[in-house]
């Protein structure tokens, strides 16, 4: 890579063209993805790479709010949302926060559904602002992570833009885009990509049932998480904890059935949803109606490493795939034991050593968690091996190291 070779001014931007785009956006709520690729960027820059990251207001607030982003690491270009804004005014806030006084959530749903739609109307903006700032900047390499994607097709189709790099973070292409239209462009930026980046082998394989060449395809060894932030406290509380957006993909519902029957078993027992999505009025409702308002905690969290260090458990529930889930990496270097889905390839992450993998079933999750909350040694003692794993084989330098090679190939 080329790094740096001029000094950067007082408004934190380079004085010459950056040698790589990163162009990082989501209108829609923040999860494991964005901030992963946040502290990418930040960390690049600390390597002296030559490096400028767009990004829209949300997701911004989002990243600093929770430190992901540090006010010297801010971006050189940030995207308006006005069309988003009026939306949420008028409709709500993004994916609900309460049901109706009668308990129904489906209202909320339309309301988020619909204020969903409009919100990606600001795309269209993006792709103007995204576009002049390209001609103008002329970067070497373009990075293009979740809606960076839509935005620069125009540039592309029109000859004028340079190679890019698209990342792919999850197996389901519709899951992660979210809407049929979304899915049609965004294997439009897959043809078009000179590289494209996949988190796992499963994405891998996904990638090329889709069509894309497998020598065009780049797979990295694991994913990263900054440990000195995410590490265990000191003392560890009988705490069960899921974190992630709120979707069926993530399967909270089944989280919070299996809750119920652990506190019949374990009183004592405190439980955390945290994240934010289309489904949370439906987890509120669900909460009340099992009777665990008193020990069950449905919100968003800034700063999740303040639980995750105190948990002695964490769930994750997904669906397809659990491997690398950049929640489940945080937990494990926050030293929680693990209770996870038997499915994928989640094996790489969870074993014996650090957890324990069951069924999609209330009852079974339930199991595991009981066992966990039982034996706080045990489970203390996997929690501290899951932390050794993830310090071994999802280190920041090493994905970076990755990173900066697919560049290379790339330019």
């Amino acid at each position: 890579m080329i790094k740096q070779t001029r000094p950067t001014p007082a408004n934190g931007h380079p004085s010459r063209a950056p040698d790589i785009a990163m162009i990082l956006l989501n209108n829609s709520g923040m999860g494991g993805t964005e901030r992963r690729f946040a502290q990418v960027y930040e960390r690049l820059r600390r390597r002296g790479v030559s490096i400028a990251l767009a990004v829209n207001e949300s997701l911004l607030a989002g990243l600093t709010r929770t430190g992901a982003l540090k006010p010297d690491g801010m971006p050189e270009l940030v995207l308006k949302e006005r069309i988003g804004w009026v939306a949420s005014y008028a409709m709500g806030s993004a994916g609900g926060e309460e049901a109706d006084a009668d308990g129904r959530a489906t209202p909320v749903r339309l309301k988020s559904a619909l204020a969903f739609g409009l919100r990606k109307m600001d795309y269209l903006l993006a792709c103007l602002s995204v576009g002049w700032w390209l001609l103008r900047r002329r970067p070497k390499l373009l990075h293009l992570v979740l809606g960076g994607a839509y935005v620069v097709l125009p540039l592309q189709l029109a000859g004028w833009a340079p190679p890019a790099v698209v990342s792919v973070v999850a197996t389901g292409l519709r899951e992660m885009v979210g809407s049929a239209l979304g899915l049609r462009l965004y294997r439009q930026a897959l043809r078009l990509a000179r590289v494209v980046d996949a988190l796992s082998e499963p994405i891998r394989d996904a990638l090329v049932q889709e069509g894309v060449a497998p020598e065009r395809i780049r797979v990295s060894a694991g994913s990263c998480v900054d440990t000195t932030r995410f590490h265990p406290a000191s003392v560890k509380r009988p705490w069960v904890v899921f974190v992630g957006r709120l979707i069926p993909e993530k399967n909270p519902a089944l989280f919070v059935g299996a809750c119920a029957l652990v506190h019949d078993r374990v009183p004592a027992a405190r439980f955390f949803v945290l994240g934010g999505g289309p489904l949370r009025p439906d987890l509120v409702v669900l909460v009340q109606r099992h009777g665990l308002e008193g020990c069950t905690e449905v919100s968003w969290c800034d700063h999740v490493e303040t639980v995750l260090g105190e948990a002695l458990v964490f769930v994750s529930l997904q669906r397809t795939d659990n491997y690398p889930s950049q929640a489940l990496l945080e937990a494990m270097a926050c030293g929680a034991a693990v209770v996870a889905t038997d499915v994928g390839v989640t094996w790489k992450l969870v074993d014996e050593t650090v957890g324990l993998r069951v069924e999609a079933k209330p009852g079974s999750v339930a199991d595991a968690v009981i066992r966990l909350l039982n034996n706080p040694a045990q489970a203390t003692a996997m929690g501290q091996r899951g932390r050794e794993r993830v310090m071994q084989h999802h280190s920041m330098d090493a994905y970076l190291d990755y990173l900066e090679r697919v560049y290379k190939s790339a330019c």
